[in-house]
């Protein structure tokens, strides 16, 4: 199954953005920092929520109130970094597609953002009252481990 995607990663490797960034100097390292940049800011509205899920933080504050407050850097922070993720991507189509850290990072990506976006997004809209401590303790868990795998993932494709 994988192989039919050759075409794909090909075709991102030659196409302008991809050719572009891989022929300059500084192009791959500024968008890597716009990528990184944007992980700080998602992750750090996610962390806020994330502890408040676990109880450990921030309890006076309703969690929709924060979810309302925070969501929107989490939200551009996923957008800037698919975005950057994509380009970077693109410049290298071709040494991504046998790296086996790019398709455990893809795998993982995929999980997070369908939970995240589903599951995860319903849960921080109910008060406490409306909400298990349980369920909201392991959904937080399960965003924290399943972003660590995605940068994990991101992490090991230099070294795969």
């Amino acid at each position: 199954m994988w192989e039919a995607a050759y075409p794909f990663f090909e075709w991102h490797t030659t196409s302008w953005l991809g050719t572009t960034i891989s022929d300059s100097i500084w192009l791959f390292p500024f968008v890597e920092t716009i990528h990184i940049l944007a992980m700080a800011i998602m992750f750090g509205g996610l962390l806020v929520l994330n502890l408040r899920l676990l109880g450990l933080g921030m309890k006076r504050q309703p969690l929709p109130m924060l979810a309302k407050t925070l969501m929107p850097f989490v939200n551009w922070g996923v957008v800037i970094m698919l975005l950057s993720g994509y380009a970077m991507f693109s410049s290298g189509g071709l040494k991504y597609y046998s790296n086996d850290g790019f398709k455990f990072k893809m795998a993982a990506l995929a999980l997070v953002l369908i939970f995240q976006y589903t599951i995860y997004r319903s849960l921080i809209k109910k008060d406490d009252a409306q909400r298990s401590a349980i369920l909201g303790g392991g959904a937080a868990l399960l965003n924290f481990g399943l972003w660590f795998c995605v940068g994990a993932g991101g992490r090991a494709i230099g070294f795969v």
